[in-house]
């Protein structure tokens, strides 16, 4: 199963890509919900961005590292403590988080089409999936298998 998830995030990160590419974007199609909460939310810290997002400090560092890269984002020192930098949309990331709001709108209108075509509400599915494997594991599920 983790094969067949994996294959269509790479499918659908690839396909992503090439929509933003085509538009004269930047962004890597992994980043936009880096890049939108960057957008509402000034001068936030790494940690700050990986709570909201959900992921691990190393990952929202490593989007936050493509993204200075790009030039679309900016690291600075926090006012409050110097120990911890912040991280800023350049004005060049700004531009571009503007018109990736309407790419995102359009993109869920495509996602909502496909979900229709499936018959399934894929995004709902895989939340409520990631939610279950959390709550009990798959050793967990294995050993409850297997009476232990």
């Amino acid at each position: 199963m983790a094969h067949f998830c994996r294959r269509l995030a790479d499918l659908i990160i690839a396909q992503g890509s090439e929509i933003l590419a085509d538009r004269g974007l930047t962004a890597p199609s992994t980043a936009l919900s880096t890049i939108f909460y960057l957008d509402q939310n000034q001068n936030t810290t790494v940690a700050s961005l990986a709570s909201a997002l959900d992921v691990s400090h190393q990952m929202a560092t490593q989007r936050i590292n493509v993204l200075v890269k790009l030039g679309l984002v900016a690291r600075s020192s926090s006012d409050a403590d110097k120990r911890a930098k912040c991280v800023v949309l350049t004005p060049l990331g700004k531009k571009e988080a503007k018109q990736l709001y309407p790419f995102a709108t359009e993109m869920a209108q495509v996602f909502e089409g496909l979900e229709a075509e499936l018959d399934c509400a894929l995004t709902t599915v895989i939340r409520k999936a990631e939610r279950s494997l959390l709550q009990r594991s798959l050793k967990q599920r294995l050993e409850e298998l297997s009476g232990n």
